[in-house]
């Protein structure tokens, strides 16, 4: 208030309660008060609407050279703007959840997305190179060309538009995906077909297939490493000849999934068989793979195994229908558990050289049959069903295919 307010509003209280003689350092104080005045014409520091109306919102001021007050009990907002640019749009500011612009592109996601590749010569992925292939990519090779991965291979194609790898369509049109090793194969959303062998993963390597179709190939793939399969569409090609042999190979006339000295694992798939001369799953040597809710039918075996006792292929919630044999195993203890066998020839056959330590190992399947059909060679080693069931497991078969 002005000086002469507060001498007037002085001269009341003593009138009321008395006064002694004035305090100088209470003057002082009063006349420190009275140097502020209220200036309404500038915008108030700090004040984000500063381009709507300014001076709106009045600003203490120094009487002497009229700059702001700070006072330090009505901390100031940072202004957006700059304070005082009356007519100015202030910056946005950024609110939770915005992603910051970077007017600089990044890479691209994938090397090759919604191409037509011609593949005259083998593609080589070498160590510590990384290629990405994205969907409705398709690639076309020419006879006895490979995609070699010795780096790393990353497909994701989608539902819509897998990404595809093809010869002419016709079987060993040429020769498919090699994984080496210290390769690593990622396949997803994707169909391969027309090869000699669709996937073939080395000693070594590793590898993951999910939602991929194998097709049209003299073999889908040949596994001799660790990796996984899952919903994945194995479909068989007629083989041209019928294989005689016990043994597993690389290039036996059968076997659309073939596994030698390896343990993957296999889920939520399906086998389709071609022909009454067709094997679904080939597995050799001392391998241990795993096989989860998956239905392979109309073929000649479900599954063949060879290579002794510690070839011990497990599998379970498994549809295994309209088969000559189930399960062709020589010398082998392949483990079924909680599945159904369904109108086949035989469940189980040929346990050539097999003895009761290495029988097949059955436990709460269920038989169309009323129990496990069997051939002699495998009544001479007393397999049974520990337990059958008597009702069909309802979950069998791929979940999600």
């Amino acid at each position: 208030m002005a000086w002469k307010n507060w001498q007037t509003l002085a001269a009341g209280l003593c009138l009321v309660v008395g006064c002694s003689e004035a305090d100088p350092a209470v003057d002082e104080r009063a006349r420190d008060e009275d140097d502020v005045t209220v200036d309404a014409s500038k915008p108030k520091p700090g004040n984000t609407d500063a381009g709507k109306d300014a001076g709106s919102t009045p600003v203490e001021t120094n009487e002497d050279d009229g700059t702001p007050v700070d006072d330090d009990d009505d901390p100031q907002t940072p202004p957006v703007g700059q304070a005082g640019d009356a007519g100015k749009t202030p910056s946005e500011p950024v609110k939770p959840g915005d992603k910051p612009t970077d007017p600089t592109p990044g890479p691209a996601k994938f090397d090759y997305e919604k191409q037509e590749v011609k593949l005259a010569e083998d593609l080589v992925i070498p160590a510590g190179k990384t290629v990405r292939v994205g969907p409705g990519t398709t690639f076309t090779a020419a006879k006895d060309v490979k995609i070699k991965v010795q780096g790393t291979l990353i497909v994701e194609g989608s539902a819509e538009a897998p990404a595809s790898f093809l010869g002419s369509g016709s079987p060993r049109s040429w020769y498919g995906i090699v994984v080496e090793k210290g390769g690593n194969l990622t396949l997803t959303r994707a169909k391969v077909g027309g090869a000699a062998y669709g996937l073939y993963a080395l000693p070594g390597s590793d590898f993951t297939v999910d939602y991929t179709e194998f097709n049209t190939s003299f073999k889908a793939a040949i596994v001799e490493s660790d990796g996984s399969f899952d919903h994945t569409l194995f479909l068989s090609t007629p083989p041209p000849t019928i294989s005689l042999a016990s043994e597993v190979s690389v290039d036996d006339p059968n076997g659309t999934l073939t596994i030698m000295d390896a343990s993957p694992t296999v889920k939520n798939s399906r086998f389709d068989g071609s022909s009454a001369l067709t094997d679904m799953v080939r597995i050799g040597g001392e391998s241990s793979p795993t096989f989860d809710h998956i239905y392979v039918h109309d073929a000649h075996c479900g599954f063949h195994t060879f290579g002794g006792t510690n070839t011990s292929a497990r599998i379970t919630n498994s549809l295994l229908e309209n088969l000559s044999y189930g399960f062709m195993a020589y010398t082998t203890k392949p483990i079924v558990e909680d599945s159904v066998f369904k109108n086949n020839g035989s469940d189980f056959g040929i346990c050539v050289g097999a003895t009761a330590e290495n029988a097949p190992a059955l436990k709460n399947n269920h038989y169309s049959s009323g129990e496990v059909s069997l051939d002699p060679s495998c009544f001479n080693i007393n397999t049974v069903d520990a337990s059958p069931a008597k009702t069909a497991n309802p979950s069998v078969g791929p979940v999600g295919l």
